[in-house]
């Protein structure tokens, strides 16, 4: 049996984990930010962004990573949906996930993606850090055409 002051820990914990997928969405907004994207990872956090976009392990490799995205996407905006978030008794690791929309500029032309994230957050200091992202795509596709005549088009 859990606490009282348990249970609410641990939805503090859920809140802060979900203010942290909001700030991440706020810096990818902001021209996809190389370090202010890194600053919301450990260390050694890890962005799997699968076949399309490569694995980036390590903060300075995500921001390195980051910093080529911005070329390419000029405008961005991150809709995060649906999240499942459970935190470990411990109160030191958490996972999660996320559906996202994203209404996108890639190279000039309007895009539309669709994701669902699985996420592994860890707790330092008393702050919460994405420790491991992966992106699962399901669609990236021009908005003239849409996903059902070009459902995985990459641009």
């Amino acid at each position: 049996m859990t606490t009282l002051e348990q249970r609410v820990q641990e939805l503090e914990d859920i809140e802060e984990i979900k203010a942290l997928k909001i700030k991440y969405a706020q810096v990818c907004d902001d021209n996809y930010d190389p370090p202010g994207i890194g600053a919301l990872f450990t260390e050694d956090g890890v962005w799997d962004g699968g076949e399309g976009f490569g694995v980036h392990n390590g903060r300075q490799a995500i921001q390195d990573f980051f910093a080529e995205v911005r070329k390419d996407f000029t405008f961005a905006l991150h809709y995060y949906m649906g999240p499942q978030i459970n935190v470990d008794p411990s109160g030191r690791t958490a996972t999660g996930t996320w559906y996202m929309w994203l209404p996108a500029t890639v190279s000039g032309r309007a895009m539309f993606i669709s994701a669902t994230y699985d996420e592994d957050y860890k707790k330092l200091s008393g702050r919460w850090f994405f420790s491991r992202m992966k992106i699962n795509m399901k669609f990236i596709t021009p908005y003239e055409s849409g996903w059902v005549k070009e459902p995985m088009a990459l641009g």
